[in-house]
């Protein structure tokens, strides 16, 4: 067994993959394995893989396009570590000795980590050096994902290692016509159950690409999948007010879905009408949204009636 799996899932993203590689040769006094799980790649990811010389354990396996979820858990299925990090995309890199300060946390005769924690989750950055998001208003915390970082608004990607048996425990929520899901859901599953310990030290290094899924909006691409996220967030402990407006949120994604007995669905059916009313406004912001679409394809059919009729009057009819 491993001290670390590191997960990459990836698509079409060969020519950042030596990146990451560069990256784990970089870990010193550790033993690991690196996942790829290759999510339909065309672009020569395996050919670039198999050249990769063999510092450490690469297990590679391809699957037919099925979107990053589904590609998460066909990965689970092959870790063999005591420690996971979850995830490595294929445009990321790992700071020189991370994994070393991770094993510094972990407890060998219990199998957690320090204070009986599932978890430890450190900070991101750009490639600049730049804090991505904010860091913990502590050095050292034991909390869970929904008391610290979603109840009190922490902002940014954070570089989360779990205990693998844990974390293979939590596969992802797979919808046939959506292909992702915000993948905070895992983390809010393990967090009723598990600690976390929070640590303001850098370990991963983010780079994000045009048309990566962080530049979509994939509440609205994946329905589905958000509707699901809100009705689980809508209980406690989330604070009341994001449980209003998650249920909000959830009612919203319910109605886009076309569902029947929402009411009946609700995880949380005590705040339901509070959050029917935030659902009134949700709805009314989306609307107002869409009238400079609306406005602009207006226009832009006056515009083509008005060159038609500009056209029409240049004929002339002779007698």
């Amino acid at each position: 067994m491993h001290q670390f799996s590191i997960i990459t899932p990836t698509f079409n993203r060969a020519k950042y993959l030596t990146k990451v590689y560069n990256s784990l040769c970089q870990q010193d006094n550790v033993d690991l394995e690196w996942v790829i799980l290759d999510d339909g790649s065309s672009d020569g990811t395996f050919d670039l893989i198999s050249k990769f010389e063999k510092k450490f354990e690469i297990k590679y396996k391809f699957q037919e396009n099925a979107g990053k979820p589904s590609a998460m858990n066909s990965a689970m299925q092959l870790l063999n570590s005591k420690i996971t990090l979850v995830s490595l995309d294929s445009e990321d890199a790992l700071i020189p000795n991370a994994l070393s300060a991770i094993w510094n946390y972990y407890d060998n005769e219990t199998g957690f980590f320090r204070d009986n924690c599932a978890c430890v989750s450190g900070l991101c950055q750009y490639e600049n050096g730049n804090i991505i998001g904010k860091k913990f208003p502590h050095d050292y915390y034991v909390s869970d994902y929904i008391r610290y970082i979603k109840n009190n608004k922490l902002t940014g990607d954070k570089c989360e290692f779990y205990i693998t048996d844990i974390y293979k425990k939590y596969s992802f929520p797979i919808f046939t016509n959506e292909k992702n899901i915000a993948p905070s859901i895992v983390h809010m599953r393990i967090a009723l159950n598990y600690k976390t310990l929070y640590v303001n030290q850098v370990f991963q290094e983010k780079e994000f690409l045009q048309g990566g899924l962080s530049t979509k909006n994939y509440w609205i691409m994946y329905p589905l999948g958000s509707e699901l996220y809100y009705n689980e967030a809508s209980v406690h402990p989330f604070k009341l007010k994001l449980r209003i407006k998650h249920s909000g949120e959830y009612i919203f994604y319910a109605k886009m879905n076309r569902r029947n007995e929402i009411f009946k669905n609700a995880m949380n059916k005590s705040i339901f009408p509070l959050g029917a009313m935030y659902f009134t406004i949700l709805k009314s912001k989306y609307l107002l949204k869409k009238i400079p679409l609306l406005v602009k394809i207006n226009s832009t059919i006056k515009k083509i009636f008005a060159k038609n009729n500009r056209n029409n009057s240049k004929i002339i009819t002779s007698e």
